[in-house]
């Protein structure tokens, strides 16, 4: 049990990382600095391990913050990026390409009679008329853009208690046949 936790690697996504480590390490209690450093390196990716490192987190509850905080630049970055669709290399326009597609949909759901579009004279962002155009009416903007701009007021501490106490309702429920898988 001790060498599952030891040698623990991120398979999935962080948010599931997270969960199944906290899980392992209430089975295998073990020097909270220690498990910091058993974390970090299970991390898949190095340059998450490089951001959470910058900023010097204490504890492994800093570090999972911190995390987190990351996690969320991130996506917000990558939705930002297909905005301004970039054709750089395959790798990229295939990372993005649902994501694209349905910003891309979502900005073209106004109503043109024309197959030609051009961009908005108002704002140069986008191919829609001015008409349309969110720049020029704010009101128009759908709620789901809106929302990610008050992003930076996520309270990552209410994520990861909220996450914790599920762990601990789940255990609750869960049979002891459940820790034997």
């Amino acid at each position: 049990m001790r060498n599952d936790l030891l040698n623990f690697k991120q398979r999935g996504n962080y948010q599931g990382y997270v969960a199944k480590f906290l899980e392992k390490l209430r089975q295998v209690p073990i020097d909270r600095d220690f498990a910091k450093e058993i974390f970090l390196q299970g991390l898949k990716s190095s340059n998450l391990r490089k951001q959470i490192l910058r900023k010097n987190p204490t504890t492994l509850e800093d570090v999972i913050e911190e995390g987190f905080r990351e996690v969320e630049l991130d996506r917000l970055q990558e939705s930002k990026t297909p905005a301004s669709i970039n054709k750089d290399t395959p790798e990229q326009h295939a990372k993005g390409k649902s994501v694209e597609k349905a910003t891309i949909n979502c900005l073209h759901s106004g109503n043109t009679k024309s197959s030609v579009k051009t961009k908005c004279p108002h704002c140069d962002k986008g191919y829609h008329s001015p008409d349309n155009c969110r720049v020029k009416h704010p009101e128009k903007r759908p709620q789901s853009l809106c929302k990610a701009g008050n992003s930076d007021k996520t309270d990552y501490k209410a994520k990861y208690y909220a996450l914790v106490d599920k762990l601990i309702v789940d255990d609750n429920n869960d049979s002891e046949d459940h820790l034997n898988e």
